[in-house]
């Protein structure tokens, strides 16, 4: 067990792991577990992948109903958590590595992968940093996906630059994350934490979240260039996200590495 100050020093927060190591055995109830909003959240975030690579010509538009649409990427999920997303592409026949630095969470993502004779030769988990595992696999992946993590991050620059080395030339890095403002302090904080209750107190903290402009200058000065950025909002009533163009509240981004 590493102590507080040993977590600082890789980039890690304390009170994160503390915060979500308990919801570890609930992260795969998909009904009303605490983290179901990231369930409802994966068809949004696949067809932000499907796009951006359609739009970058890694795959191509009739790939999006194919099976094995995926197979031959290399893609990285960064801060996998329970194995959400991860499962989700490895179906997709990609070879996915899911890294995350929370010891309980890997355990679940590990155990759930097993009953999932289909796709659990597709998919590793690394109990590692992003710093840590990008000078191991520097220009490694096709794909890097960097989703609801950015909030929890304390430095966001350490963590976006050396996804960046893991990057492969023409590949590309997709981002979901708060916007700072007014209004994702009321939607994501007041209201899903304290008033309706969907989100559990103490999952996000307001001065973590980032604007959109900050992330794509930290991309840029990485040779990462912004490709897409829009907007995503999540419908609490009918549980399904949809992407749109106002950036107030919460953001989808997927941006390129130069050749």
């Amino acid at each position: 067990m590493k102590t507080d100050q040993q977590l600082l020093e890789k980039n890690v927060s304390p009170s994160e792991i503390k915060q979500y190591s308990p919801m570890a055995k609930e992260w795969w109830n998909t009904k009303d577990g605490p983290m179901y909003i990231l369930h409802d959240m994966n068809k949004m975030r696949l067809d932000l992948v499907f796009d951006g690579l359609i739009s970058t010509g890694v795959i191509k538009s009739w790939q999006r109903n194919e099976p094995n649409a995926f197979q031959g990427l290399k893609i990285l999920d960064l801060g996998c958590g329970g194995g959400i997303l991860v499962e989700a592409l490895a179906k997709l026949k990609a070879e996915v590595t899911g890294l995350d630095p929370n010891e309980a969470l890997l355990e679940v993502a590990k155990e759930h992968i097993e009953t999932q004779e289909d796709i659990r030769g597709n998919v590793r988990y690394l109990l590692e940093t992003i710093e840590e595992h990008c000078k191991t696999h520097p220009n490694y992946y096709d794909v890097i996906t960097c989703s609801e993590v950015l909030e929890h991050v304390i430095d966001k620059k350490s963590l976006l630059e050396a996804a960046c080395k893991s990057l492969k030339p023409g590949g590309s890095i997709f981002v979901t994350t708060y916007n700072k403002t007014f209004f994702s302090w009321f939607f994501s904080i007041l209201f899903g934490e304290y008033i309706l209750r969907i989100v559990p107190i103490g999952c996000h903290s307001y001065g973590l979240f980032i604007s959109p402009y900050e992330v794509s200058k930290i991309l840029e000065n990485s040779k990462c260039k912004t490709n897409v950025l829009k907007g995503i909002f999540y419908n609490f009533i009918g549980r399904y996200f949809w992407i749109y163009q106002w950036l107030g509240y919460h953001y989808a981004m997927q941006a390129v590495k130069d050749h």
